[in-house]
């Protein structure tokens, strides 16, 4: 999952690190994931996601209390950093109920219609200038899921319109993000982000709450901790290289979620889950790639920003 107010540089010489440093988070972010997907098996989903943000928040909390203060832990009221925060939480919640279903390189390919929903919104709502290139790539990336989704009456199943919700919410985080003050210091504006998905699935878990064992506490505790870990060097990438240079290696994330998916489930996705995500990745990077000035300077797959 990138979450906003991200400073970018323009120094040359930190692209690689920046690059370098994107990969690295996307290798590491499948982990949360996976262990989500494991803990469905034998947790309520929404103790799942419980979890996933409470320490997700205990994590980027004290470490924002750290770096600039206790002051910062209480979020400032707004309609919409609130809304920017429920969109956060549905997107999460959304995709943790598909990957409990489907397998994780499958879920991944869905989430992946995030940029092409975000460039929509900015073009109907901000009125952002769309090219005849960026409107043919984001026609072939909607090509590209309905060819992973495989949308017959066979092999349909109603979790592939859960992994495609995920990601139109995620869009809608990132484009929510536009609007919200940019003095926040970034690793801040991940801790506010998550307050909201912290406090609703607090109350929403009660009448579900099943008491973890010691091994599914850990699982809970990495589960949001490890996330936390994975934005934070997502936000250290933004700083050394301009969103649209790092944009496109954010779909390097499905390699370890290909990876950990077989090693953990034994799941192999079948052939056209990979021709719809050589789709979707081909026209995201040609659309991130289109673009000279975005409104909004996201990643092209925004997951790492600051909730998952």
């Amino acid at each position: 999952m990138l979450h906003g107010n991200i400073k970018t540089a323009n120094r040359p010489s930190g692209e690689a690190l920046g690059i370098l440093t994107i990969v690295a988070a996307l290798q590491v972010l499948p982990f949360s994931d996976i262990m989500a997907k494991y803990l469905s098996l034998s947790l309520p989903l929404i103790q799942v996601v419980w979890g996933r943000f409470f320490f997700h928040c205990i994590a980027t909390g004290a470490y924002s209390a750290m770096l600039h203060g206790p002051s910062v832990l209480k979020p400032p009221l707004s309609i919409m950093l609130l809304s920017r925060s429920a969109a956060l939480f549905a997107a999460v919640g959304l995709f943790y109920v598909t990957i409990h279903y489907l397998p994780l390189t499958t879920s991944l390919t869905l989430w992946f219609i995030e940029p092409f929903i975000l460039t929509l919104m900015a073009a109907v709502f901000l009125k952002e200038k769309v090219s005849p290139l960026q409107w043919l790539a984001v026609l072939l990336g909607f090509v590209g899921v309905l060819v992973a989704m495989r949308p017959t009456l066979v092999d349909w199943h109603w979790a592939y319109l859960t992994g495609v919700l995920a990601g139109i919410f995620y869009a809608l985080f990132l484009f929510l993000t536009h609007f919200i003050d940019t003095k926040t210091p970034a690793v801040v504006s991940v801790y506010h982000t998550g307050l909201a998905g912290c406090l609703i699935a607090s109350l929403a878990v009660v009448p579900h709450w099943i008491n973890p064992l010691p091994a599914q506490w850990l699982l809970l505790i990495a589960t949001g901790i490890v996330a936390a870990l994975a934005h934070l060097l997502i936000i250290k990438s933004f700083e050394g290289a301009r969103a649209s240079i790092i944009a496109p290696y954010t779909y390097t994330e499905i390699i370890m979620g290909a990876v950990l998916g077989y090693l953990v489930f034994a799941d192999m996705p079948d052939v056209w889950v990979f021709v719809g995500l050589a789709i979707v990745i081909a026209s995201g990077i040609a659309l991130v790639r289109s673009k000279q000035h975005v409104g909004i300077d996201q990643d092209a797959t925004g997951r790492a920003k600051p909730s998952t």
